[in-house]
C-alpha cells in the first residue's frame, strides 16, 4: 500500500495518509497544503458543531 507521512498542523505528530482517501489526493496535488491528523479533524468539527448548535 502507498502511502505519504506528513504532520498534523494541530498536534503537530506524524500521521500517514493512505492511498484512495481524500487527505491522499490533495497532498499528491499540493504538497504544501497544512492537513489535521483523524482524531484532531473530529476535535474541531464536533467544536464547530457545538457553536453552530450554541446559537439557536
Amino acid at each position: 500500500m502507498i502511502f505519504y507521512e506528513t504532520e498534523c498542523m494541530l498536534c503537530k505528530q506524524q500521521f500517514k495518509l493512505e492511498e484512495g482517501t481524500k487527505k491522499y489526493k490533495e497532498y499528491k496535488v499540493d504538497r504544501k497544503k497544512k492537513l489535521w491528523c483523524d482524531p484532531c479533524e473530529r476535535n474541531v468539527l464536533d467544536q464547530a458543531r457545538k457553536g453552530f448548535l450554541s446559537r439557536y
